[in-house]
């Protein structure tokens, strides 16, 4: 750690120390060129101002002693008058005439416009610049009246170069002793934040120490520290984790081993020896977790059915689920025979004795004494027995579970009942959660006023509908519903009266239907039917069916009798549509409103011709 602190804030540093220096120099670069260019134009003024007067008053050969004097004043390296074209093809080349041009002054000539550049050597640095004269017919001196140009035009330049080794020599020395100076005091910085960290770097590497001996689950090491700052509170908070955690491993240990009634050796990984106790706990509600987990009631039972099967080795037994709303019972499972009982407990659940009574039933104690058994002449004849348990759901019988033996098994079926009652009470109360949850979801689908499904179980069902109609290469009937006229009977005789007149109209169209089928209220007055594995184009004839039954339906209350009428649209899929069945309910939808536009109570079959939108 202390190698890693070195580097990094070396590296830091040092990075800190290039760019200061390079910032440093950039700046005392710029501001000498600024200056050095500041200085050249202050100069060529000078130079155009006194050769102009020096052309008026007719004094110009004084100029090149004028040109030395500024060259040697202001420390140049060399300046130059240059003429232009224009000024050439009037007065001619001139003795001082510059047959050797540089490249940067030929462009001033050409172009008009001031060059600047930058020599630098090894051992000479020199900033050169050259400012065309152009002709102006504004200011003190008209340039048209001596000059035979047009307005703007150049007449010449003056180059002239500032030698800057000097100053390069002046920036390097200062950079050696800015550099110097910066770099003594960063080596300073570095000692002192490595003075400054180095009881922090020591505190990490006891905490380091402490939290790998936490790992290996010994929680009885602490850091040892005499920092008083926010890294001492740190070391504080460890230590105290690892008290916390001692102390309470070691309770689970105690409370455990109390609980299982043994102790588990210890040794010095607490963590371990914690593990150790708490497998064992696990071994004894292994199933009941197991069944906690489980999404559905059918998961349970597969659960419960595994354990008779391969756990208590049984090849004859049937469980049973009690449905209390309809009071009936419903096979979940049967082993060694489809139905061990006789199938009116199928219709009515108090025909099972285990179910009405609520208490155990045994043929051994009392011989053949279920008259439901389906099998009792192999009971009386051959032995065979029956262990019937009730298991108690809510405070009711919710499940039966029926065990089917020879009788040269009683010894072992009296040993495993026990065990195979702690595994349904166990179930019992996971059983009764999930029913439920089961039950609000099926309320979550019903609409309370018909009892019929909602929209949302359509939602809910749709896809997996279509899915299932092209796997088994069927046909879904579609029926779209409205009861005729329905606003009237709002108006004229109240909604109450409108909700009787729903639920008996429901109530005709279920009857109307199988099981099998969905009758769903599809929204207001409107009821959608699906019709399922129904051979192609009989949909017509159900729907036919429905209306007469409605039409012939008589619906009494209060203030008298109503009859009432309702138009059908039906489509079916795939016949009709290729795609989901979302489709064909528009389409039944569309083949509704034809059959309302045709003079209602009436069913009228969907054609293309129908439907005119591209897609729906």
């Amino acid at each position: 750690m202390r190698g890693r602190l070195i580097l990094k804030t070396g590296a830091v540093l040092i990075v800190l120390l290039i760019m200061t220096l390079s910032i440093v120099a950039f700046f005392f670069r710029k501001s000498t060129i600024e200056s050095s260019k500041e200085t050249a134009y202050m100069v060529a003024q000078v130079i155009r101002s006194t050769l102009t007067s020096y052309m008026v008053m007719g004094t110009m050969d004084r100029r090149d002693l004028f040109l030395e004097e500024v060259r040697r004043l202001h420390g140049l390296e060399y300046v130059r008058i240059l003429r232009g074209e224009a000024v050439i093809r009037q007065y001619g080349e001139g003795r001082h005439y510059e047959k050797a041009l540089k490249r940067i002054e030929e462009e001033v000539l050409k172009t008009g416009v001031p060059k600047e550049n930058i020599l630098e050597g090894k051992d000479k640095v020199l900033y050169e610049l050259v400012i065309p004269y152009t002709a102006s017919s504004r200011g003190s001196v008209n340039c048209l009246q001596c000059h035979n140009v047009r307005e703007g035009e150049v007449l010449g330049a003056i180059s002239l170069a500032v030698d800057l080794t000097a100053k390069r020599r002046e920036a390097l020395t200062t950079l050696f002793l800015y550099g110097g100076l910066a770099g003594i005091l960063f080596m300073m910085i570095f000692w002192i934040t490595l003075r400054h960290f180095e009881p922090y770097r020591r505190l990490f590497t006891e905490i380091e120490r402490v939290l790998n001996r936490y790992k290996d689950g010994n929680f009885k090491e602490r850091v040892n520290t005499d920092m008083h700052d926010e890294a001492g509170d740190l070391a504080k908070e460890v230590n105290l984790v690892g008290e916390t955690l001692d102390r309470t491993l070691s309770n689970i240990r105690e409370k455990v081993s109390m609980l299982i009634g043994y102790t588990v050796m210890e040794t010095e990984n607490a963590l371990k020896d914690t593990e150790k106790i708490v497998e064992e706990l696990a071994k004894i509600s292994h199933f009941k977790r197991a069944i906690e987990q489980d999404l559905r009631k059918d998961d349970i039972y597969d659960r419960i059915e595994t354990v008779l099967s391969d756990y208590m080795s049984l090849d004859k037994f049937s469980i049973y689920e009690v449905d209390e709303r309809k009071n009936a019972m419903k096979v979940i499972t049967a082993h060694g025979e489809k139905l061990w009982c006789s199938e009116i407990i199928l219709e009515n659940a108090d025909e099972c004795r285990a179910k009405r009574t609520g208490e155990d039933v045994d043929s051994a104690e009392f011989p053949c004494i279920c008259p439901r058994f389906a099998f009792n002449d192999l009971c009386s004849t051959q032995g065979i027995q029956y262990y019937c348990i009730p298991v108690n759901i809510g405070g009711k019988v919710g499940n039966v579970v029926q065990i089917v033996y020879e009788k040269e098994m009683d010894m072992f079926i009296r040993m495993i009942i026990p065990y195979i009652k702690g595994y349904l009470q166990e179930a019992s109360p996971v059983l009764e959660s999930k029913s439920l949850m089961e039950l609000l979801k099926q309320q979550s689908y019903i609409d309370q006023l018909t009892g019929l499904y909602n929209r949302r179980f359509l939602e809910e069902i749709a896809d997996k509908l279509s899915a299932q109609v092209k796997r088994r290469g069927t046909t879904l009937g579609v029926l779209m519903i409205d009861i005729d006229f329905f606003k009237e009977i709002n108006d004229k005789y109240g909604h109450d009266v409108g909700d009787r007149v729903l639920k008996e109209i429901a109530q005709v169209v279920k009857s109307s239907v199988r099981e099998a089928d969905y009758v769903i209220r599809f929204g207001g007055e409107e009821i959608l039917v699906l019709l399922m594995d129904i051979k192609e184009d009989m949909s017509e004839k159900v729907a036919e069916k429905i209306r007469r039954n409605v039409e012939n339906k008589t619906i009494e209350f209060s203030g008298g009798v109503i009859k009432k009428t309702v138009s059908v649209g039906v489509s079916e899929f795939p016949k009709d549509c290729e795609g989901k069945i979302w489709r064909c309910i528009k389409f039944a939808d569309v083949a509704l409103y034809r059959a309302k536009e045709e003079g209602r109570n009436r069913v009228v079959r969907f054609t293309p011709d129908m439907w005119v939108g591209e897609e729906y």
